[in-house]
């Protein structure tokens, strides 16, 4: 599953009792967490389902980068996070946390096209350098990812179908092209 994810390390245990996260054991500050649910509800925005924020990715970002990673990595992660908050203050006029979907999603495309740039390939961001060094965006984006679509607000939403406890197989049960499945290659 870390494979999958992209190299992301995650404790067995999130990813046993992902729907029963409790956002209580983060122990960061409300400007944090503010800041950590705007960036992943830039990344899954409300829509007709549940986004980012509703589900307390935030909280879930915080838990996994303070309980799952290396030091070095926490500080690189969390070095990103402030640069984004003191970036995107200078760039939108107002803190990043209070901008409009569309403000936060023009700043961060210059993170996510640095993230996703070739070798050699240069792209220009809001760092005073004139390069932004976005390797931390994607990690970012993939804990938002693993934890949105782990959540229990995904799975009452329709998001994801979502079967607590396995049921007995089921040969003639009916399926067709609207049927959600877990995985794409059934």
């Amino acid at each position: 599953m870390a494979m999958a994810i992209g190299g992301t390390l995650v404790a067995p245990t999130v990813l046993l009792e992902s729907c029963s996260f409790d956002p209580d054991t983060t122990t960061a500050g409300p400007l944090r967490l503010a800041m950590l649910d705007a960036i992943a509800e830039t990344i899954i925005p409300r829509t007709a389902t549940a986004g980012a924020r509703d589900a307390k990715i935030g909280a879930f970002i915080d838990v996994m980068i303070r309980d799952c990673y290396y030091p070095d990595m926490q500080e690189k992660l969390n070095a990103g996070i402030k640069e984004i908050a003191v970036e995107g203050k200078k760039a939108i006029g107002r803190p990043f946390e209070e901008a409009t979907q569309m403000e936060r999603e023009e700043f961060l495309k210059a993170y996510d096209e640095a993230a996703n740039q070739k070798p050699g390939e240069k792209v220009f961001g809001y760092r005073q350098e004139g390069k932004v060094a976005a390797d931390f965006f994607t990690t970012l984006k993939e804990l938002t990812l693993l934890g949105y679509f782990t959540s229990e607000e995904a799975a009452t939403d329709g998001v994801i179908n979502y079967e607590p406890v396995p049921t007995k197989y089921d040969p003639c049960a009916p399926v067709d092209e609207n049927t959600k499945v877990f995985y794409s290659n059934i």
